[in-house]
């Protein structure tokens, strides 16, 4: 097993410092400083339509169709966070959730996350966030992540013997 140096170290602390930034602009409803450490090309895979969103004004304007359609009170949780530094070069995956004192339709799920970033003049800079969720190939519906600790998947055995059936 190789252990980190004290840099890899220096930059993942770096780079959860703008996680935790952008979770709290997030809940701000700040979409200008969520876009504070994005390239100007950024591309955003989104959860949610459209599936592609090229450049960091595009990604805000994004957001800020969202946010209304949020509850009143929200926060950004994030889990499971992993930070891989090589160089110039991050990769960050893990689960994303908004926390809703009520049963708001945007806290049903987890969400899976993962975002690229590049170093640029000595700064961290995302470069590709990709956003999903899990479908169920046997309804073609998303597959929710209502607990990550619980790897849930649909029963395929039922597909299995609705073929047989039809063969």
């Amino acid at each position: 097993m190789t252990s980190l140096g004290q840099n890899e170290i220096d930059e993942e602390s770096k780079i959860r410092e703008l996680i935790s930034q952008w979770s709290r602009a997030v809940e701000a409803r700040d979409a200008k400083s969520m876009m504070k450490h994005y390239l100007p090309d950024a591309v955003l895979y989104d959860a949610i339509p459209p599936y592609k969103t090229e450049g960091r004004e595009l990604i805000q304007a994004a957001w800020e169709n969202c946010f209304p359609h949020f509850p009143e009170e929200f926060k950004s949780e994030h889990r499971d966070l992993k930070v891989q530094v090589s160089g110039d070069l991050a990769l960050v995956h893990g689960l994303y959730k908004f926390v809703t004192p009520q049963d708001h339709p945007c806290s049903q799920s987890w969400m899976r996350v993962t975002v690229g970033y590049r170093k640029v003049h000595g700064e961290w800079k995302v470069s590709h966030e990709h956003v999903s969720m899990p479908f169920n190939p046997l309804n073609d519906q998303v597959w929710p992540i209502k607990d990550p600790a619980e790897l849930s998947q649909p029963d395929y055995s039922q597909a299995a013997a609705k073929e047989e059936v039809v063969s």
